[in-house]
């Protein structure tokens, strides 16, 4: 048989086996670079894919952020709607919820109405303290209260701690003295009202005096801080008292205000303890003058304590007084406009309580307005702010976290449920229109 590949057949064979070798092996390449064509395809398609996810996520919190910027702004507020302290909660309550109305019917702030959250102390320390937790958990801008001094003072350092802005509408000065960043109060001090009344003791010759007080924070700050200030009027202080802010009997007490030979009483308290007093002290027969401080000046006091409260004098906010201010006093459109509405939509002037409340919205507002809706914001604008409100003319700084000053006290009279300026105080606000 005839080899087909002849003599040469051996080396053509070898040809053929290089060839089919170099066909096997380029294609062994294709398949590798169409592979990593293929991986780095694969690859810029899921860097694609990321980069587009992450590029909607960004938009979505953007989006998410300016929604936010735009829904409401939350402020938190504690106060006593259950408790001995309720008939001065539920008007803190009235009156925030007025100014919060006025605001966000004329379109809020920068176009974000105010969302009030209010919560329920109880007249108990404790429970101020979970709610303040629960209103931080919440996000809220700022708090207004509360009313309780006590529950003040126990939430200081949560709010130092959490550096939320808290306007507190108890009274004790013991709050902002030393003066601590983002707690401000809207009530007068003790210190000025104690001021002021003490002015007016030795205005009318009282030289000789009893005091009664009861054992919160409020009752023994004023106490403390009228007795420390005394001696500067020439007033001595020739017995004192205490009693419970539940107490329904003041015998103990007020015999021996009687037996003292005191020229005058003066009352440290809030809440209806002191009505019950009131009727007391004349169903006693003493007719010394009797003194309360502005936790008095309202209806809240001069109506239950009806007759038996007539002649009473009461220190008391410039608002307590406001139909009474001269047409150019500083400030009356402010305090009659609140006042007027107010009466309208409650049946009543409004008390102290009131006042204050609506005043911490107000300010809350006007920083918010100036700084932006953020705790930090609001804190910076309340320390160089000065604005009027019902209570009067606030100029607060870093240094002082009260605002009011003692010519934003008035002493006034109850006349039939009625507060009327003394002429102690008409002197006073004579000279400042």
């Amino acid at each position: 048989m005839i080899n087909r590949f002849g003599e040469n057949g051996g080396l053509l064979r070898g040809l053929f086996r290089d060839k089919r070798r170099r066909s096997r092996k380029s294609a062994v390449v294709a398949l590798t670079v169409a592979s990593a064509s293929l991986l780095m395809a694969a690859c810029g398609s899921s860097s694609n894919a990321s980069s587009t996810a992450s590029s909607k996520a960004s938009s979505a919190a953007t989006t998410a952020q300016s929604a936010a910027a735009k829904g409401p702004i939350k402020i938190g507020m504690i106060t006593s709607l259950t408790g001995p302290y309720t008939p001065l909660g539920t008007n803190d309550k009235l009156g925030a919820e007025q100014e919060v109305n006025a605001i966000n019917s004329a379109g809020g702030i920068g176009g974000r109405k105010i969302d009030l959250v209010i919560k329920d102390d109880a007249t108990n320390p404790t429970q101020a303290v979970v709610d303040f937790k629960t209103l931080q958990s919440d996000g809220v801008t700022a708090v207004v209260g509360p009313v309780f001094s006590s529950s003040c003072m126990a939430l200081i350092s949560d709010v130092q701690a959490a550096k939320i802005p808290a306007i507190d509408t108890c009274a004790d000065d013991a709050q902002v003295t030393p003066v601590r960043q983002y707690v401000f109060m809207t009530p007068p001090t003790t210190l000025i009202v104690g001021q002021q009344l003490l002015a007016y003791m030795k205005y009318k010759g009282l030289t000789k005096m009893a005091v009664a007080y009861d054992t919160t924070a409020f009752g023994e700050s004023g106490w403390a801080e009228m007795k420390a200030l005394a001696a500067n009027y020439g007033v001595n202080f020739i017995y004192n008292g205490s009693f419970s802010a539940t107490s329904t009997t003041f015998t103990s007490v007020l015999t021996g205000v009687k037996s003292s030979g005191a020229q005058g009483l003066m009352v440290w308290g809030a809440g209806p303890a002191e009505v019950a007093l009131t009727s007391q002290f004349k169903s006693l027969g003493l007719t010394i003058p009797l003194l309360f401080s502005h936790a008095e000046a309202s209806t809240l006091y001069t109506k239950p304590a009806g007759a038996a409260g007539d002649g009473v004098i009461i220190g008391s906010s410039i608002g307590g007084i406001g139909p009474s201010l001269p047409s150019n006093y500083p400030g009356r459109s402010v305090i009659t406009g609140f006042a007027g509405t107010f009466q309208k939509n409650n049946g009543y002037y409004p008390p102290e309580f009131g006042f204050d409340a609506g005043g911490a919205i107000a300010m809350i507002a006007k920083a918010i307005s100036a700084n932006g809706a953020t705790p930090q914001g609001v804190d910076d604008a309340l320390n160089h702010m000065t604005i009027t409100t019902g209570d009067g003319t606030y100029k607060f700084t870093s240094t002082d976290h009260a605002g009011l000053s003692v010519d934003q006290v008035a002493i006034a009279r109850d006349v039939n449920g009625t507060l009327v300026p003394t002429e102690f105080t008409k002197a006073m606000v004579s000279k400042a229109s």
